[in-house]
């Protein structure tokens, strides 16, 4: 068996070593597809859309551009005032390009007394209710919820 090994890389090595000077350097991209055209080599990523193709003697070549990787915002910070209230209170969101979907006040026995659906001027109205502390639960355009307490004074 030894001997069958031996003679098959024997009759085969200048081959292996023909093909290996053949290879074009490249390098391997996992996340897209590769190809060889005539004496080109092409590689295309995904989310690189094209821009323009270009065509040579030899070829085609598409430029293109990759698109940024869409990060989470960790510098979200909620600004409410004034506190405490009589009637409205108005919530600001600092720190990414996100803003206000939607916000819950809920009682002190966890209740939802109102849910305000995008909120005019970032504002809601605590008017109606009776004097005590609050909770708004202040939902986000990028699905970020954070809890707020406001006190409500009497009118």
């Amino acid at each position: 068996m030894r001997l069958i090994f031996f003679a098959f890389l024997i009759l085969f090595a200048p081959v292996l070593l023909c093909a290996q000077s053949a290879i074009a350097p490249s390098i391997n991209n996992p996340a897209g597809i590769d190809g060889k055209v005539n004496d080109i080599f092409i590689t295309s990523s995904i989310g690189e859309p094209a821009i323009t193709t270009l065509k040579t003697t030899h070829g085609y070549i598409t430029q293109g551009f990759l698109q940024p990787e869409a990060l989470p915002c960790t510098d979200i910070e909620l600004v409410f005032y004034p506190n405490p209230t009589k009637d409205i209170i108005t919530i600001e969101v600092d720190g990414c390009e996100v803003g206000i979907q939607s916000v819950q006040v809920i009682d002190l026995w966890g209740r939802v007394i109102e849910t305000v659906t995008s909120p005019k001027d970032n504002q809601v109205n605590l008017g109606d209710y009776a004097q005590g502390v609050y909770l708004l639960k202040v939902k986000l355009t990028n699905d970020d919820i954070h809890a707020i307490s406001v006190v409500k004074t009497s009118n």
